[in-house]
């Protein structure tokens, strides 16, 4: 998944021979022009496939950052069969841990090969059709992939016993992660508008002006209920299987929106997507997380006290009460869980 330019012009050249001669087959081609001419196409087309996978994947160049995108493309597309083919198969396969930790992995190696781009923080990069990503914005993805790490293995029956034992790890991921996010760079859809008249072209301005603004505000929502709220209902263990069925499908899109959306953003910077349709797929990717959501909205009123709590939390999103309230739920939602509390103040603060 590198995001290095491309050094080859690799086309096809279906003109140049014909395919269809080199079959030894009994279809009269000569008298069937069209025949041949469709099969130089298809010959043509798995020619320019084949040439367009070694050109992204196995190249010398960034060869260790190719090879993880590349396992981690096919784990991706395995889970995505998997998991709608036989999802208890699924859902104790090795690919619960496998995929979200080679996403992280990826996100890791690319902080360690692109040390060429861009520092700057005003503008990631992505939100726009003209440039390459920021550093700051590489590096930040693999935060993001270690929350989602952490749920995938969080709602593993076989990882969650270990993880509820531990009471760093546990209160960490589940309270208090935008904490040590302050370790990582942050770049902001607000200052990816900065200077929109150099990072994009005026045909596309306006669509990027209306996507970053429906991203920012998706973030905010994934922030508090995509992740805080389905941290909390996994921490008191009120999830059943047929909903983890489902937020293991909301799971799979993040994994798309998270790793392979840089990955489209790569296909853009080569010219094999046009700036568009490359973020439209990064949009289709995470808005059809409200799919799931859909699917498990009875979590949001069986758990309306958490529900309530995660309200409360977002409209804190941008005071400097943020973190003191997570601390807070930290502390309350642990008395809870270890029946701390006295009866008459439970009853007031939690369904059950």
């Amino acid at each position: 998944m590198s995001s290095n330019p491309s050094d080859a012009n690799f086309g096809p050249h279906v003109g140049d021979i014909s395919y269809a001669n080199a079959l030894d087959s009994t279809i009269p081609i000569e008298n069937n022009p069209y025949i041949a001419k469709i099969l130089n196409i298809i010959f043509g087309k798995i020619i320019y496939f084949i040439k367009l996978i070694f050109h992204l994947f196995f190249q010398r160049k960034f060869i260790l950052h190719r090879l993880t995108g590349l396992s981690y493309l096919l784990q991706y597309f395995f889970a995505f069969y998997l998991y709608f083919k036989n999802y208890d198969s699924f859902k104790s396969s090795f690919l619960i841990w496998s995929l979200p930790l080679t996403g992280l992995l990826q996100a890791t190696t690319a902080i360690y090969t692109f040390t060429f781009l861009s520092r700057t923080k005003r503008d990631a990069g992505y939100y726009s059709d003209r440039g390459t990503l920021s550093y700051p914005f590489i590096v930040e993805n693999s935060f993001f992939a270690s929350l989602l790490l952490f749920q995938w293995l969080y709602y593993s029956n076989k990882f969650y016993p270990f993880l509820t034992s531990s009471i760093i790890i546990d209160n960490l991921f589940v309270f208090l992660p935008y904490i040590p996010r302050q370790l990582w760079p942050k770049t902001s859809f607000r200052d990816s508008l900065y200077n929109s008249n150099k990072t994009k072209t005026d045909k596309n301005k306006k669509f990027f002006f209306i996507v970053t603004y429906i991203t920012k505000w998706f973030y905010v929502w994934a922030k508090h209920y995509i992740g805080f709220f389905l941290n909390y209902i996994r921490f008191f263990n009120r999830v059943d299987p047929e909903n983890i069925y489902h937020i293991y499908l909301l799971l799979l899109f993040g994994a798309f929106a998270t790793t392979i959306s840089i990955f489209l953003h790569t296909l853009k910077f080569k010219g094999y997507l046009g700036p568009k349709l490359s973020f439209m797929i990064y949009m289709v990717s995470y808005l059809a997380t409200f799919y799931s959501f859909i699917q498990i909205r009875n979590e949001f009123i069986v758990n309306i006290d958490l529900t309530t709590y995660v309200f409360i939390g977002l409209l804190l999103n941008f005071t400097k009460y943020q973190h003191a309230y997570q601390i807070f739920l930290m502390i309350l939602f642990n008395a809870h869980r270890n029946n701390m509390l006295p009866n008459d103040i439970t009853k007031y603060l939690f369904l059950s």
